[in-house]
């Protein structure tokens, strides 16, 4: 758990708004209006009353990543001081109950623990029925969740796992969706009996684009990459590619799996997530070269080896030379 601070637990620190300020400009990263996020160790020793408790191994550091990782992260932090917010106002005696409110979306997979493959909102998303509204930092829905559809964690009520695959499936985009899917059928979290969730729910919006969804996963994949990929082969027409397929290399003295394959174009294609794009020098030399020599067995097997970088699933090349590779062994064979 990350360290999160109100502004007020922050003046009772002994800081004024001042600090603050100065603050923000070192260890302190302001989440939404009067939260805040402890990022790091510093080394002004006035800071320590922020970041004491990650000194001390109570509370995680915020990694930046420098790379997209870092919005979901500050996403799933901006979640977990909302959270705490709501837990504070109902056990406050002085205060009111807070409106009724159920998490959902893209918040309620966080909190599921469902992979979020990319960015694709900065906020906190809710269902208060009967109200939609939208703010700087909370999204809104006024949709109908049947009790059967909601669940409890921590105190606070979310959608079920079924149910809110079938929300972020209605509202976001197949390369949101299906990794998702992926996972929850990898972990066995959940089966295709999720059909039956979908028939049961009040809102038939999009729900052609969810069928879709869960047509498109596999619980053979293991990342969300894999998952954005396959979409990514639907969308341009590439048929044929089998996940997770596995080769006896005896020279190398152990079993290569690789990500896909078309067996009858001896094709192979690899994809090199997000993790893979920033690890930089991180990466140790003897796995580079154990990377290396796998993808030189393959090719000695015959196999046409192509790599795609987590940048390139977003771009149309690849894919358009992997098209040209499956077509190219067709019109041989014809």
């Amino acid at each position: 758990m990350y360290k999160l601070l109100s502004t007020d637990d922050i003046l009772r620190l002994g800081f004024n708004h001042g600090d603050i300020v100065r603050a923000r400009r070192c260890c302190l990263r302001r989440l939404s209006r009067g939260t805040y996020l402890v990022r790091r160790v510093c080394e002004l020793d006035f800071h320590r009353p922020l970041w004491a408790s990650i000194d001390q191994q109570i509370h995680q550091v915020f990694v930046d990543h420098g790379d997209i990782r870092d919005e979901v992260n500050i996403l799933n932090a901006s979640l977990a001081a909302h959270f705490s917010h709501r837990a504070d106002q109902r056990t406050d005696e002085s205060k009111s109950d807070p409106p009724e409110e159920i998490y959902s979306h893209i918040s309620d997979a966080l909190i599921h623990g469902l992979p979020v493959a990319y960015p694709v909102t900065h906020q906190i998303e809710v269902v208060r029925p009967g109200v939609n509204r939208r703010f700087k930092s909370i999204q809104v829905r006024g949709s109908q969740i049947p009790k059967a559809h909601r669940a409890t964690i921590a105190g606070a009520e979310v959608t079920t796992l079924e149910r809110t695959l079938i929300d972020v499936a209605r509202s976001y985009n197949l390369d949101v969706s299906v990794p998702m899917f992926d996972d929850a059928l990898h972990r066995e979290l959940t089966t295709r009996e999720i059909l039956t969730t979908l028939d049961r729910c009040l809102e038939k919006r999009n729900s052609a684009k969810v069928r879709l969804a869960i047509d498109l996963s596999d619980y053979r994949r293991e990342s969300p990459a894999e998952a954005v990929a396959a979409v990514r082969f639907y969308e341009h027409g590439i048929t044929g590619l089998e996940p997770q397929v596995t080769f006896h290399a005896e020279s190398l003295r152990r079993d290569i799996r690789v990500d896909f394959c078309h067996r009858r174009a001896r094709l192979i294609i690899e994809i090199d997530g997000i993790g893979k794009l920033y690890l930089g020098s991180g990466v140790p030399r003897h796995e580079l070269e154990q990377e290396r020599r796998r993808e030189q067995w393959l090719r000695d097997q015959g196999w046409q080896v192509i790599r795609i970088s987590w940048k390139e699933l977003f771009e149309e090349a690849k894919f358009y030379d992997i098209l040209c590779a499956i077509r190219r062994t067709q019109n041989a064979t014809a």
